[in-house]
């Protein structure tokens, strides 16, 4: 039995930890746990917003004066609704919320795989974030560097500078099918932040996801979860292969927003093979046990 004097003295401990820590650290890390934090709204905007907050609030990834480079899931020729690319209304407000929480400057970028100006122009990601101050850009050569990337696969490679150099680096992918890699969340997203053949990373494709995984090591992942792409991934093929979810995940965990994401693409994370190797090198769990998920509908 705690008796008052316990009481107060624990009370004051816990609004010191509460006042200086992000729910974050409280929730998840004193327990040794990957924190994900998913909120459904219909209002696609509100769910990214409010699962940030869940996650401790924008201000405790980005700092005043930060260069932001925001990687969505800007590769295919194909409209919003089709669930290809990442919801632009997602996007947007993510920049939103890093130049709330003081960034300097926010980029927004991805190598396409199909035609970048028709990618860049239907996938209406670069209207919605420009208009919340983001500089969106076709990658040219200037922007790609050579780096070593020390993967067990991947090694030396061409790399979007941007995602380098940035202060932060906060990772926006959609929920899909793939056709090779069975789905595609926030570690397979990394492959739009290379150059070079990228058909050669399809040798050892899983392999390759988790190299470049370890290597961009983002900020945060949020993950669109809004309209998911159930099959014919990862380009999408009819309406009707699309599900809406109205959710958004949030988490540094990248293993384990995957784990979660497949559970909704109708599949696990045990039959993901990069998921298990991601989890094998130690870049995160997919065991919920080891998850504190915190799950609102607003």
């Amino acid at each position: 039995m705690i008796d008052r004097r316990n009481f107060i003295k624990q009370s004051v401990l816990a609004y010191t930890t509460l006042k200086f820590f992000s729910p974050l650290h409280t929730l998840a890390a004193e327990q040794n746990k990957s924190l994900v934090a998913i909120c459904e709204s219909a209002d696609h905007r509100r769910a990214v917003r409010h699962s940030v907050k869940m996650a401790g609030n924008m201000e405790n990834f980005i700092a005043k004066g930060d260069t932001v480079a925001v990687k969505p899931n800007m590769a295919w020729a194909r409209k919003p609704e089709y669930a290809a690319n990442t919801n632009p209304a997602v996007v947007a407000e993510v920049v939103k919320l890093c130049y709330e929480a003081g960034a300097k400057k926010v980029y927004v970028t991805d190598n396409p795989c199909n035609s970048p100006r028709s990618v860049y122009a239907l996938s209406n990601i670069p209207v919605l974030a420009q208009k919340e101050g983001a500089e969106v850009f076709i990658p040219q050569s200037r922007h790609y560097k050579d780096m070593n990337l020390g993967g067990k696969f991947v090694d030396d490679w061409s790399v979007l500078e941007i995602f380098h150099t940035a202060d932060k680096v906060i990772n926006v992918p959609v929920a899909k099918h793939h056709g090779s890699s069975r789905i595609t969340v926030s570690m397979k997203n990394w492959l739009g932040a290379v150059g070079g053949f990228r058909g050669l990373l399809h040798q050892n494709l899983h392999q390759a996801i988790v190299d470049l995984a370890s290597f961009f090591k983002p900020t945060l992942n949020i993950v669109d979860c809004t309209r998911i792409l159930m099959a014919n991934g990862p380009t999408g093929g009819s309406i009707d292969d699309v599900k809406r979810l109205n959710r958004v995940l949030v988490s540094t965990d990248q293993v384990a927003v995957d784990s979660i994401a497949a559970g909704y693409l109708g599949t696990s994370a045990e039959k993901v093979e990069f998921i298990r190797l991601a989890e094998n090198q130690g870049l995160g769990t997919s065991d919920k046990n080891k998850m504190n998920v915190l799950y609102e509908k607003i």
